[in-house]
């Protein structure tokens, strides 16, 4: 008995540590993919809008890009997650999404209209809405909730450093290339991003019973919950049903500014400045990242999220009223703090006040939020653009107010 236990001890011993190597292969891989991901992006996403003006299209047309992404992606990540757990996979999915998202960059080189162009943009929201889901969920399979702001600090610090590092690659491909040749790189790097995702070695979890869609986020794997009306409700009460307003409130102030601010800055500055002000914006988001986790654990997630959301009010202030390039650049490296600051403090008060049964759920209602602010903000700004940035920059001050007040309640 004694030589069959010590066996099994070291059977245990064994199993644990290939678990462990395993674990960490898998976060290496996704970091490395998400990183070249966000290289594409940054590289392609920027000029979208400046694109859409190249053809013809209105600034109303500039922020439909936005709704039309968001508001397909925010549809199909459901069925997608509901696949993800029905079939008890990560990978596919999150390669599928990767790839889908290059090839549709590389359509936009063939747009040769503004319908076209958002055509393309709504099968992108579609196919690549596959990521999200599955990406969230695998994350939170590898990470540790005990120290959740330092988890959402490390993969922020990852995913916009690869985004800042696109930005400031598209200015020179841009003024060498041209910006159809932004898209194709932005393809091709996309397409070398998920080939790095079938690399990983997946262990496929047991495929759910439920015949009800699965929200896979921000949860461990035992805290994955059916969807259900009840749990829907209960999370839009009380003081974290508040929050959510606060988020959504949040979103649609920086719907208004950032699907437009890239045609704004080609208008100011010109285009070489679009990139590098992007560039600087994600590098400062990256930078300032595993600090803010950090904050987060010890200052607490409700603390840091106020600080964010008077850092966005300072930022889109800024953006009407200055006129320099240079105390521009001062604005963009705080825009990437208190953009950090915004996601992995709203992420981690969900993740730290919602019940375990419906934690997942809480993670879902977060991203549909944020998802739902990118459909609403859009449609105000591109408006708003049209008769004058500076009122849209400062129209959007109101939802901000609004949600520092409710976010301030006791």
């Amino acid at each position: 008995m004694k030589r069959e236990r010590s066996l099994l001890q070291v059977i245990r011993e064994r199993t644990a540590k290939i678990a462990m190597r395993r674990r960490k292969k898998n976060i290496l891989l996704l970091a490395i993919s998400m990183f070249l991901a966000n290289i594409s992006w940054g590289i392609a996403f920027p000029y979208l809008g400046v694109y859409m003006k190249t053809l013809g299209g209105s600034l109303f047309l500039v922020g439909l890009l936005s709704v039309a992404f968001n508001l397909t992606s925010s549809i199909a990540q459901c069925p997608f997650g509901y696949l993800s757990d029905k079939t008890g996979r990560r990978k596919p999915f999150i390669a599928f999404g990767i790839f889908s998202s290059g090839i549709t960059y590389l359509f936009v080189v063939f747009a040769t209209a503004p319908s076209i162009l958002l055509g393309i943009r709504v099968l992108q929201g579609v196919l690549s809405s596959s990521i999200f889901p599955a990406h969230t969920a695998f994350v939170a399979e590898l990470s540790a909730l005990e120290k959740v702001g330092s988890s959402y600090g490390f993969f922020n610090f990852v995913e916009n450093t690869g985004y800042m590092l696109g930005n400031f690659l598209r200015s020179g491909i841009v003024k060498t290339l041209g910006i159809k040749s932004a898209f194709v790189i932005s393809a091709l790097i996309s397409i070398v991003s998920a080939g790095i995702v079938l690399l990983m070695e997946e262990t496929p979890h047991p495929a759910s019973r439920s015949e009800k869609p699965i929200i896979p986020q921000e949860g461990r794997e035992s805290e994955r919950a059916i969807f259900e009306r009840k749990a829907f409700k209960s999370l839009l009460k009380g003081k974290l049903g508040i929050f959510y307003l606060s988020v959504l409130l949040a979103m649609i102030a920086s719907g208004q500014v950032y699907s437009v601010l890239s045609v704004y800055f080609e208008e100011k500055f010109g285009s070489q400045w679009v990139g590098i002000l992007f560039g600087i914006d994600s590098m400062a988001a990256a930078l300032s990242a595993p600090v803010i986790g950090k904050a987060i654990d010890k200052k607490g997630a409700k603390t840091i999220f106020v600080l964010s959301l008077i850092g966005y009010m300072v930022v889109f202030y800024g953006y009407g009223a200055i006129t320099s390039i240079y105390l521009m650049i001062v604005i963009s490296v705080l825009s990437g703090i208190k953009w950090s600051a915004f996601i992995s403090a709203s992420s981690s008060h969900v993740a730290l006040n919602a019940e375990d049964k419906v934690r997942a759920q809480a993670m879902g209602m977060l991203n549909t939020m944020m998802s739902a602010g990118w459909v609403i903000g859009p449609l105000i700004g591109g408006y708003l653009s049209g008769i004058s940035f500076k009122i849209n920059f400062l129209g959007s001050l109101i939802p901000l107010i609004l949600a520092v007040a409710l976010t301030s309640q006791k």
